[in-house]
């Protein structure tokens, strides 16, 4: 028979991938919801500044807090007849043809109230001629404002959403959790199922990062949460792309090899091997392509998968749970040859064909039920929830085995008696 340590990492293995609930069709930035930026996206914007590197901190992104620069002001002479948006992304200046009309007229009337004689048309033609060199000067003014104006927009435009998914995510912990991660990798292929085809546009390796404020500056600083960098590829399980669990299991342990240097984006050395390690094995003709030195992005997916070094940091919905992440724990302290408990070392041994003697225990409850009559020794039992001289057998059955066999209808108080059990267990040590 297995080695029972092996089958229960098995079992946790296989606790884990039925607790997920995959839609191969949500891996795909382009139908992606909520914040999302690529490199093309943030790289060389005024202020924003990469890997920064300081005694016991890295941080991977920080955004300034700018100020938005107003465009010029017009002469005074000439503002009511220009007009001008505050937004550099906005249309040019132009001229205000009511405001020029009035003013034309204005001259017309004062030129006949004084008796003279005047060409109206000549006159027109003068203003609408200098309204014309008026409006050449002030949009030269304008463009160079726009021209320099418009990165810094895009900062103060990336700030806004960053801040605002900050304070979504602190106040959607319990209702929709969000969280914000990096991912390296951005890959493509046109996955096949048996009811439809999906276009797989993603990338392969994710890092949880979080988000502050430096309280000097007011910049936004992005770092690295204290957790393992993620290898995203449920979506081919979910497929059954072969091989995929083979190579998922193989690139966690390449990057589990390399702790002294963890993924980051800056660090093509950091994932590359990881990256060509998927490339090659889930598709024969799968290729890896370096994009990111050309300001490039991931292809439009087509029949192989194309894995390449282009990043995105993006927001989704928290997939990864507390559930996973006990279940990794327990699977560590399993590989490091923790002890097992009989509770959990029953489920992976053959079970015995000797019957067991059952001795009497008195338990002397605490919510309110009094003491049980069974006799023998007395115990405490740390029930907090009410209970009934059945679910005192269970525990009473459990003192002597690894586990007992319940069975009943619904509505019968089973989850009931499980949570009261594990608060005894609690608050007896175990």
């Amino acid at each position: 028979m297995p080695d029972p340590r092996d089958l229960l990492i098995c079992l946790l293995d296989y606790i884990k991938e039925q607790a997920k609930q995959i839609n191969p069709a949500a891996y795909r930035l382009a139908s992606a919801k909520g914040f999302q930026r690529q490199r093309g996206d943030v790289a060389g914007l005024p202020g924003v500044e990469f890997d920064i590197k300081v005694t016991g901190d890295h941080i991977w992104l920080r955004i300034p807090r700018l100020i938005a620069e107003p465009p010029p002001a017009p002469q005074p002479a000439h503002k009511a007849l220009l007009r001008s948006s505050p937004d550099p992304n906005d249309q040019p200046p132009f001229i205000d043809d009511a405001a020029l009309a009035r003013q034309i007229n204005l001259l017309i009337q004062s030129a006949k109230g004084r008796g003279e004689s005047i060409d109206i048309a000549q006159v027109e033609a003068q203003q609408r001629a200098g309204a014309a060199e008026v409006l050449a000067a002030y949009t030269a003014l304008w463009t160079r404002w726009a021209t320099g104006e418009r990165p810094r927009r895009r900062t103060i435009s990336l700030y806004g959403d960053l801040f605002t998914l900050m304070h979504q995510m602190e106040a959607e912990q319990t209702s929709k959790p969000q969280e914000l991660i990096w991912g390296i990798g951005i890959s493509s292929w046109q996955l096949k199922t048996e009811k439809e085809n999906i276009a797989f546009e993603y990338p392969l390796l994710t890092q949880a990062m979080e988000l502050s404020i430096d309280d000097r500056s007011m910049a936004i600083e992005i770092r690295p949460r204290a957790t393992e960098t993620r290898v995203e590829l449920d979506a081919f399980v979910a497929c059954q792309v072969s091989g995929t669990i083979e190579v998922e299991r193989s690139a966690i342990a390449q990057l589990s090899r390399q702790k002294d240097r963890p993924a980051t984006p800056f660090d093509p050395g950091s994932y590359s091997d990881v990256l060509k390690l998927i490339a090659g094995n889930l598709d024969s003709e799968g290729q890896y392509k370096e994009v990111l030195n050309q300001n490039g992005t991931a292809p439009p997916p087509s029949s192989h998968l194309i894995v390449t070094d282009a990043w995105v940091l993006l927001s989704r919905p928290r997939t990864i749970n507390y559930l996973f992440e006990d279940l990794k724990r327990l699977q560590e302290k399993l590989e490091d040859g923790c002890t097992i408990h009989e509770g959990p070392l029953a489920l992976v041994t053959a079970p015995s064909d000797q019957p067991i003697q059952f001795e009497p225990i008195t338990f002397r409850g605490l919510s309110g039920r009094g003491t049980s009559t069974a006799g023998g020794t007395v115990e405490e039992l740390y029930f907090p929830l009410p209970y009934n001289d059945e679910q005192v057998t269970i525990v009473q059955r459990l003192k002597r085995a690894p586990g007992v066999t319940v069975q009943g209808p619904p509505g019968t108080g089973k989850t009931h008696t499980i949570a009261n059990v594990i608060c005894h267990y609690l608050a007896s040590g175990k």
